[in-house]
């Protein structure tokens, strides 16, 4: 990783301190114009455009050095997971709570990480925020210790961290819907939060977000079920015909339900009731 400003390389630090190695390559993958800052008449300092690329491919371009970050973390999150395919790799949140796994398997959704946020700051571990990579095997939900990915304007619901919320968009953009939207990566001990080991799946819940609505559970039909978590699934192209007896009996050993999301803090507090309970 190279950039323009030491600064970036510093808040990179922080959130990977765990993967910072000795400089032993001239070899970039990544490269960050950090832009040029200007201070105006009046002393009010305007921010340069700032532009994330790699190799040659321009992968982020706006203010927001926090923002372009999180898309830096989204790509290494990518690389270092596009060939675990030794797991089944879903797109779902995960946390553990007293040794029982629950999963979030759910369409590209922007308030799904979020959503384990406030888990995590309510006592749960960290599994995953997006990706959660599922032994076939064992059963067991393995993650990442990266830093959660958490929407712009989701983060109105953490003052603790501290951090400007970005409530500039509006929601249902096509950014929305394919959660392609402007992340601030976020530690897991900011939020009090540890992360857990592999934990084995006792409940898989599939959310459904709906801002208004009724923060309720609801039953799921099996083939529903069946249909939904294959839709979660990343690597699904390569384990084809072995892909439905391995989700037949990660539902056979689970707690099956839908959670309607018409509030974040409500969901979370459902979740954790009903895992507690």
């Amino acid at each position: 990783m190279r950039a323009t400003e030491a600064r970036f390389i510093e808040f990179l630090d922080r959130m990977l301190p765990e993967f910072i190695l000795p400089d032993i390559s001239e070899e970039w993958i990544f490269s960050a114009d950090c832009g040029v800052e200007k201070k105006m008449a009046g002393g009010k300092i305007a921010r340069g455009i700032a532009r994330l690329y790699v190799g040659g491919l321009k992968i982020f371009e706006g203010r927001d050095q926090e923002e372009m970050g999180g898309r830096l973390l989204s790509a290494i999150r990518d690389l270092a997971t596009d060939q675990s395919n030794e797991f089944v790799r879903c797109r779902a949140g995960g946390v553990a709570v007293n040794g029982t796994g629950l999963l979030l398997p759910s369409a590209p959704e922007p308030q799904l990480p979020a959503l384990v946020a406030l888990l995590l700051r309510s006592g749960a571990r960290y599994i995953g925020d997006e990706l959660v990579s599922i032994d076939p095997i064992l059963g067991r939900m393995h993650g990442l210790k990266m830093p959660l990915l958490i929407d712009a304007a989701d983060l109105v619901h953490f003052p603790e961290l501290g951090r400007a919320a970005n409530t500039r968009r509006p929601r249902g953009t096509r950014a929305q819907v394919e959660g392609k939207t402007p992340r601030t990566p976020v530690r897991v001990d900011e939020l009090g939060a540890e992360v857990s080991g592999p934990a084995p799946v006792g409940r898989i819940v599939f959310p459904s977000f709906s801002p208004g609505a009724r923060t309720e559970f609801q039953a799921v039909g099996r083939a529903e079920a069946v249909f939904g978590f294959t839709q979660s699934i990343l690597n699904l192209h390569l384990w084809r015909e072995r892909t439905f007896p391995f989700i037949e009996a990660l539902l056979n050993g689970a707690t099956v339900s839908r959670l309607v999301v018409g509030s974040l803090a409500e969901a979370a507090r459902l979740l954790l009731d009903d895992i507690d309970g």
